[in-house]
Parts: C-alpha cells; structure tokens; sequence
C-alpha cells in the first residue's frame, strides 16, 4: 500500500536569502538563456545544484554534479539551509491565473514509499535515457531529492482548507512571487494532530505522476543500487520527494502541447479526409476556440497560414485508444502519414511562427489531456507519448530538499 510519510525537510532560511533569488523551476524547462539568468540571481540558486553548468573539465563528465554536492555541503555549513528540526510535512499552495481566472492549487510535500509501477503509483508519460542519467547522476552524487515529483491522488475527505484551515491561517515560512506572476507558499506542518491527519488521508492512495516520470524511475534505480549494499528498509533512499495535489479540489490547470511537422506526404489534407471531417476556417478564427470541448477534435495550420479543423468520423477506438492525444499520433502520424519525428511546443503563437517562419510545415492543436484520461492509460499500464501534458503552473525546486544525510 502506498505511504507518504514526513520527513526533515532540508529548507533556504528566508532570513538569509530571497526566495525569488533562490529557487528555480523545474530542471527539464530550463533553457540555456534561462540558467544563465538564474545562476546571476546569486551564488545560492538551487539552479547550481539541480542542474548545473559544467565549469571545470578536470573531472570528466561528472563534474557538474560533483560540484552540486559541493554546493549543498557548502549551503548547509553556511547556515544558507538547513534541516527542520523535526519531521514534518510541508503544505504548498500557489495562486495564479488561467485563461483570465484566478486559481488556487494546494498539495503536501511528502517523503513517498518507492514502489513498481502499477503497484499504487501510476506513470502515465514516456521516458527518454539521456535525462535519467542526468537525473541519476546528479541523485547518487549529491543524495538528495532536489526537485519534487508532480503527484496527484483523489482524496474527497480530506480537503485541504477543511483539514489544515488554521495552518494556512498563519503566515506562511515561504512566500515569494515568481516571473510569471505566480504566488507560491509554504508552511511547515509539524503539529503532530496534523501529521497523523494527513498521513491517514494519504495512507493507500492510488498516486499518479503528472511531472516527474524521469525523476521517479531514476529513484527506482538508485533505490536497487543501495539494496545490494545494506538493503536497510527504512532508509532514505526507499523514499522519493513529492508534492501530492488532491483532484477533489479544483486548482489544477492541464495545458495542452501541440506538435509540428517539418514534412508532410503529398496530398496530406486528402489523406486526412479518409477518416476526419475536414473544415477550413475564416482567416481570424481562434483555432483553439474552435476545437474547445469537442472530442476527437484537432486543430490544423498549414504553411501559407491556413487553418483547418479535423473532426475524427472513424470508429472510435476502446478505452485509451479513444483519447485524443493517442489518437493523433496513431491514427494522423503514425496510420495516415506515416511519420515519426515532430516537435513540440506549448505556446500557440509560439507554434504559429514556427510554421509561418519556415521551421515547419505544419502544426496540431490539441484540447487538454483529461485529469480521467490520465488515470485510464496509468492503470491500464500504458504511456501516452511524450509531453502528452503540461500542468501548470510548474511547481519551483528550491522549496524543500528532500536530503538524505541528515
């Protein structure tokens, strides 16, 4: 049975540094341009350490992540961070706005019980092996969980405001505004009242990766290399970082992330209409609008700036064959055009000037990917392909380290 347990949370002291200085967003949406920016906030960006820009070439390949775990050891004699006194679990919440409304997400950061996928916690996305041995790497060296994995779980009784309402009355330790105007808070919730609350609402639970698929298998493994040494059951290593966001509340946003095509067979809108409806839109219309809440319902731009709408008209597919994602790529890329390689983008002006500017040929539009959709293809031990979701807002690392030398 799955179990997420506190845990002596390694934390910035925000006596010492700013948190808009300090913390950084996740690792895999770091750009080059960005990291650079980052490392100039200060010396004590969790950038440094989470994924850190080679500086010396004295020590081979893994020198950026020797120089990560120099960077922690160096933080925590500095007093930069430093250890909760006792376990605990760390409510998170952020306020941000989606598609002009205001939204609030919660979740607890918890040390969670490594297990087999499929054995209560639930993958859902592809992975790649170049970032697992990044991310492999940078844990067996510095040994520590430096970035949270996106979690979700479906809990109705036990609502964060109705369980944990007079910890989100006090002020916060964490709170700090990120560039894109998200508001992000933290509590440490060490009452022992609360800690047995949470631990029995957590108890159990089926869990679902939303981010962090990489970051999970690559615990998985680094939990088999430390077995063939002492095999201690309770330590550390047995545990992953995760922040668990409850689906019986509202607050999470899945942004959909549309694909672009840099060739296309001849007659490619032909194609298509052997199984799609195929409608060309007036110059103006907002692609997305008008493919919002339809199923089986894509967007299409073609080079040359026309727009088109594909409504799917075969027979529908059984279960996780019938989602919208997995249609696109088995039924259009795979059946009808016969390709394999595409980009990615989450941003449709972004998209568009791909396709305008010459990069692409073509680009897809996709509704969001479905909180439900997520859960069908998890237990039926499928993946969907890769960035087949974008939850948002990103959750920041820098928050809490999960470190396990204590």
């Amino acid at each position: 049975m799955t179990e997420a347990i506190p845990f002596r949370g390694l934390l910035y002291d925000p006596e010492k540094v700013s948190m808009y200085d300090v913390t950084a967003p996740p690792y895999d949406i770091i750009t080059g341009d960005m990291l650079q920016r980052l490392y100039k906030r200060g010396p004590y960006n969790i950038a440094r350490v989470d994924c850190g820009i080679e500086t010396s070439t004295g020590g081979g390949n893994l020198t950026k992540y020797l120089l990560a775990s120099e960077n922690l050891r160096n933080w925590i004699k500095e007093g930069i961070i430093k250890f909760d006194d006792r376990p605990a679990y760390y409510l998170y919440e952020t306020v941000y706005e989606s598609e002009k409304k205001k939204k609030t997400m919660r979740g607890i950061f918890a040390a969670v019980k490594l297990f087999q996928p499929g054995k209560g916690i639930y993958p859902h996305e592809m992975t790649h092996s170049k970032p697992k041995e990044d991310r492999f790497n940078l844990l067996r060296i510095c040994r520590a969980n430096t970035s949270p994995i996106f979690s979700i779980y479906n809990n109705p009784g036990m609502k964060t405001a109705e369980v944990l309402g007079s910890t989100l009355d006090k002020r916060p330790y964490i709170e700090f505004t990120d560039d894109d105007a998200v508001v992000h808070k933290c509590w440490i919730v060490n009452d022992q009242l609360d800690i047995d609350t949470i631990r029995h609402g957590l108890w159990g639970k089926d869990i679902f990766i939303a981010d962090g698929h990489h970051r999970y298998e690559t615990a998985l493994k680094y939990q088999q290399l430390m077995k063939e040494g002492s095999g201690d059951s309770d330590a550390a290593y047995n545990y992953v970082l995760m922040l668990l966001v409850n689906t019986a509340e509202t607050g999470i946003t899945i942004k959909p992330t549309h694909r672009l095509l840099s060739g296309l067979p001849e007659g490619a809108l032909d194609i298509l209409k052997e199984q799609f409806d195929v409608a060309r839109l007036t110059p103006g219309t907002d692609i997305l609008k008008a493919i919002a809440n339809k199923t089986y319902a894509f967007g299409m731009l073609l080079r040359g700036g026309q727009f088109y709408t594909l409504q799917y008209r075969g027979k529908t597919p059984p279960g996780v064959l019938g989602i919208d994602v997995i249609i696109l790529h088995e039924i259009i890329f795979k059946k009808l055009y016969n390709v394999s390689e595409f980009g990615y983008d989450m941003d449709m002006a972004k998209t568009i000037a791909k396709v305008e500017g010459g990069q692409y040929e073509a680009a897809f539009f996709l509704n969001p990917t479905r909180v439900e959709d997520i859960e069908l293809v998890a237990r039926a031990g499928l993946r969907m392909p890769p960035k087949s979701t974008y939850f948002y807002p990103k959750i920041p690392t820098g928050i809490v380290i999960n470190y396990f030398d204590k």
